[in-house]
């Protein structure tokens, strides 16, 4: 297709056309998502190591660094109008380390691929088109893509496979224009929801639509900003920060006191155990609908108590579920503050810690 003079880095060309193949054929695979593909990047990166690559530009670092940042705390801040979601990753400390073991090796593998296949090519629009589609294909789930019902098929489309297609052109050009490093970045903010023990309730037409409109952000600001006034001072981009950070400390505010649907409550007790235990902070939303087997947070005298409804009558009867007797109390309606949604671990101690200290003082 094209003429052998025209194809420069034939190498690492191969190497992206294998890498493509074995992800599309083991993409879900354990032995391959865990072992195999992180360690086939880790080589990559340590033969590339002792190579002479470009240095970054600190500027366009910084810039790339308050840019992502601006959008993380963006997309957080979009939690207190849309409400939270317990994240469905698995959080222990070893799935964690094993998840950016198998995150952060292929990025930083592939976008350096993808700046040294681009910057080797770079007067060649066509190669420079077909390293782009076959690192698209190295990034999507074929499985997924071609078995889904049509409906989820559409879904997926939206919320996977247009974002997808939208970044890899994003990052083809900043590979193009910059250095790899700021791909990789972005990249990595990219992820870090993932890591997250609650993220912004979001369906799949606000997570495409939120990812591919970032992308066009993003091409913008490089593009008129960035790229064409390397001069601009980084502290200047980085003061954008402010207001944003002015504005989440606000909203955190205003959802500690309760101003939202969704509110936290510090555990003190572990009459809920195992479900929640002391020390863990409840997030439970206003609700009007309540049933049997619903965990209810509601006032008692001067307490707030967090247990499930067993019955209702003319009242709410509740219970522990580490207790082994229904609770004396009798709860009407007004006396419900909301229901329980999910729970993070060890939240509430400094809470259970400053009450315990104030109480003791007084």
């Amino acid at each position: 297709m094209f003429k052998k003079k025209m194809l420069k880095n034939k190498k690492l060309f191969f190497l992206l056309i294998i890498y493509t193949l074995s992800h599309i054929l083991l993409y879900t695979n354990n032995f391959y998502i865990y072992f195999l593909n992180p360690f086939f990047w880790l080589s990559f990166l340590i033969i590339l190591y002792h190579q002479n690559l470009k240095s970054t530009n600190k500027k366009e670092i910084h810039i790339t660094l308050s840019i992502s940042i601006i959008f993380l705390i963006f997309y957080l801040v979009s939690g207190f109008i849309f409400g939270f979601n317990k994240n469905s990753y698995n959080h222990p400390f070893i799935n964690t380390l094993k998840n950016l073991w198998k995150v952060i090796l292929p990025i930083c593998g592939i976008e350096i691929i993808r700046y040294k296949l681009i910057k080797s090519n770079k007067n060649h629009f066509w190669i420079m088109a077909l390293i782009t589609i076959i690192i698209i294909l190295s990034e999507i789930n074929f499985k997924a893509f071609f078995l889904s019902h049509h409906i989820i098929f559409l879904h997926y489309l939206i919320s996977i496979i247009i974002p997808i297609i939208a970044q890899n052109i994003l990052f083809t050009y900043l590979s193009l224009n910059s250095h790899y490093n700021i791909s990789i970045i972005i990249r990595i903010f990219n992820e870090v929801p993932k890591f997250l023990p609650i993220i912004p309730y979001s369906n799949w037409f606000m997570e495409g639509s939120f990812a591919t409109i970032k992308v066009l952000i993003i091409y913008y600001l490089f593009k008129y900003f960035i790229f064409n006034k390397r001069n601009i001072h980084w502290f200047t981009n980085l003061a954008m920060l402010y207001p944003f950070t002015i504005i989440t400390s606000i909203l955190f505010v205003f959802f500690m006191l309760g101003v939202f649907n969704y509110q936290p409550i510090a555990i003190l007790s572990n009459s809920m155990n195992p479900i929640f235990r002391r020390g863990d902070v409840v997030i439970y939303k206003k609700e009007e609908n309540i049933l049997p087997g619903d965990i209810i947070v509601f006032k008692c005298e001067n307490q707030i108590i967090v247990h499930r409804v067993v019955s209702i009558n003319e009242y709410y009867i509740t219970k522990g579920d580490a207790n082994n007797t229904v609770d004396y109390i009798k709860i009407k309606k007004e006396d419900i503050k909301g229901v329980y949604q999910f729970h993070i671990k060890y939240l509430g101690y400094p809470s259970i810690w400053l009450n315990e200290f104030f109480t003791k003082e007084n």
